[in-house]
C-alpha cells in the first residue's frame, strides 16, 4: 500500500512512511422536530461530510535509508505544502493504492509536532472529500420564471377571451333577438350582444345591414 497525493495542477507526492490506519467515514445528517406527544424526533435527512484523517510521521534524514521509508522527502518540504493547500483551499486527488480511496479531496485539517533527536515530525491530517456541486438554469430544470409564467398566464387569459368572442355582419331582416337566438341559443340574451356593441348601436331595437357585430361566447 502506497498513499499519493496530487493538487490540482501541481506535482503528485509520495508519504514517506505509511500510517498504522486510514479512518475513512461519516455521519448520517439528522433534522430535529419537536412533537408535543412524542417529544424530539430525528428525521434522517442524508449523509454529512465524508472524511478521511490519519496520524503519522514525516521521517527525519537520519532515517533516509530505514526500510519504513517508502519515499524520502525532508519534512520541511512537505509540511510547508501540506499547510499551502490547507489555507489555499487547494483540491487535491488522495490515493491510497490497493484500499477503495481514490478521492477529489480538500485538506481540512494538519498540524504536529517535532519529537525525539532524529528530526521526525509527527502529524495529524484529515480531508474532507469534494462534492460536485452543479447550478442548473430554471431553462435546463424546465422551471418558468415568475414573469415568464406571469406572461403565460395573460397570453392564456387573452387567447380565451378571443376565442369566446365571434362578429357577425348584419343581414337584412336580422334582428338581435334573432342573432342571439341563433348564436347564444337564447334570443333572451340579445341584450348581451347590446353591450358588446355599445359603441356601434345606439338603440338595441334598431341594427343596420353592413354593422360588423361582436357575438359572446
Amino acid at each position: 500500500m502506497d498513499i499519493y497525493l496530487t493538487p490540482s495542477g501541481g506535482t503528485k507526492i509520495q508519504f514517506p512512511m505509511l500510517p498504522e490506519k486510514v479512518n475513512l467515514g461519516a455521519d448520517a445528517k439528522f433534522m430535529t422536530y419537536s412533537i408535543i406527544s412524542l417529544g424530539d424526533v430525528k428525521i434522517p435527512r442524508g449523509k454529512g461530510t465524508e472524511e478521511i484523517s490519519w496520524s503519522g510521521i514525516f521521517p527525519g534524514k537520519i532515517r533516509k535509508k530505514n526500510p519504513l521509508v517508502r519515499k524520502f522527502t525532508k519534512p520541511d518540504t512537505l509540511i510547508k505544502d501540506m499547510e499551502k493547500w490547507r489555507d489555499n483551499g487547494t483540491k487535491c486527488t488522495l490515493l491510497v493504492t490497493n484500499t477503495c480511496i481514490n478521492y477529489t479531496v480538500y485538506i481540512s485539517s494538519f498540524k504536529g509536532k517535532y519529537s525525539g533527536g532524529s528530526g521526525d515530525f509527527y502529524y495529524d491530517i484529515k480531508f474532507v472529500i469534494a462534492r460536485e456541486i452543479k447550478i442548473s438554469t430554471t431553462n435546463e430544470l424546465k422551471i418558468k420564471s415568475p414573469t415568464a409564467r406571469t406572461k403565460s398566464k395573460k397570453q392564456a387569459k387573452k387567447t380565451k377571451t378571443e376565442k369566446k368572442t365571434q362578429t357577425y355582419t348584419v343581414k337584412s331582416g336580422d334582428c338581435l333577438w334573432r342573432i342571439a337566438q341563433k348564436f347564444l341559443g337564447n334570443g333572451a340574451r340579445y341584450m348581451e350582444i347590446y353591450n358588446l356593441n355599445k359603441s356601434k348601436i345606439k338603440n338595441p331595437n334598431l341594427i343596420y345591414p353592413g354593422q360588423v357585430l361582436t357575438i359572446p361566447g
